[in-house]
C-alpha cells in the first residue's frame, strides 16, 4: 500500500493478495477492493484445475467493494 498527494492512496498488495481493482465511493474515498490469492490459484493450476477456474476461485474482496461507485486499477490510475 503507497499513497501519494497527487493520486491519493493505492494498495496494490495487501496480506490477502494481489489487488485488482479498488472500489471508491462518491467522494473518491477507498472503501473496498478485490484480490486474487496468487499463491492458492498456481497451487490449483498445478494440480490440475483450469486456469479460468483457479482464478474464478482464488478472487475476492475486503471491505464494502460491492458498494463502489467507481473501480480502477490502482497500477493505472
Amino acid at each position: 500500500m503507497f499513497s501519494t498527494e497527487k493520486k491519493g492512496v493505492r494498495y496494490m498488495e495487501m496480506a490477502e493478495g494481489y489487488v485488482t481493482h479498488m472500489a471508491l465511493d462518491k467522494d473518491d474515498q477507498v472503501i473496498g477492493y478485490e484480490f486474487i490469492k496468487v499463491g492458492k490459484m498456481l497451487e490449483d493450476i498445478r494440480h490440475g484445475m483450469d486456469a479460468n477456474e483457479a482464478l474464478k476461485k482464488n478472487t475476492g474482496s475486503y471491505g464494502r467493494y460491492a458498494e463502489g461507485v467507481k473501480f480502477i486499477d490502482p497500477r493505472e490510475e
